[in-house]
């Protein structure tokens, strides 16, 4: 899936608009608060423009929120990126520093659009001590360093810098919730395999090895 910039996706949920089709259509009757999210995140929502779920984020969101693993596939303009922006805001618990999600991006271009919307939807909770943090190559290791010593609840990065960071023990993923791999298909190409496998199996590895010592 390919994401354009923020005003792109917000257009899914501009109900005033011309002709539209099923997939970007929304149901009048339905607003964000029928999916049951919090305050601050319908708040953002609101400050992003986004008025009503699209028909993905009514169908992704509530699923998504059960935990359950899921493939979301729609066109691209139909709102994904805010489907997984939501997900993330809402499973963060913002009294644990620790990174909590990660999202994986295939480019440095589209994990810093997700990280503008992940910050733009998440804007009220900010004050409550969200942090989202930008990990892409071509960047300051020693920058990255010094936002992983304190508090950064969200990842958004490409795969080649999170797993050098990884690899550093720069950033630990025992903590980890929800793992996002943004445009999939593209990850899955034998130019990012390595990395995206290695990132994968080591937060499964950490969880299979956190549920065993809980019992």
């Amino acid at each position: 899936m390919k994401f354009k910039d923020v005003v792109n996706v917000k257009v899914a949920h501009d109900v005033e608009g011309g002709e539209r089709t099923a997939d970007v259509d929304v149901n009048e009757s339905v607003d964000f608060a029928s999916l049951l999210l919090s305050s601050a995140v319908r708040e953002g929502l609101t400050r992003q423009g986004f008025k009503r779920p699209s028909p993905i984020q009514l169908n992704a969101i509530p699923v998504g929120k059960l935990g359950l693993d899921m493939v979301v596939q729609a066109k691209s303009g139909t709102g994904k990126t805010c489907v997984f922006s939501v997900l993330a805001l809402e499973m963060v618990q913002l009294q644990n520093p620790a990174p909590q999600v990660v999202i994986v991006a295939p480019t440095r271009e589209i994990a810093t659009q997700i990280f503008g919307t992940v910050q733009g939807i998440g804007v009220s909770l900010k004050p409550a001590g969200l942090r989202v943090g930008l990990f892409i190559g071509g960047t300051s290791l020693m920058q990255d360093k010094a936002v992983l010593r304190g508090s950064c609840q969200v990842i958004v990065g490409t795969p080649g810098r999170l797993c050098q960071l990884v690899q550093s023990d720069i950033l630990s993923l025992g903590a980890v919730r929800l793992f996002v791999l943004d445009e999939a298909d593209k990850l899955m190409e034998e130019s990012y395999q390595q990395n995206v496998k290695y990132a994968v199996f080591y937060c499964a590895k950490l969880f299979s090895l956190t549920r065993g010592r809980s019992h």
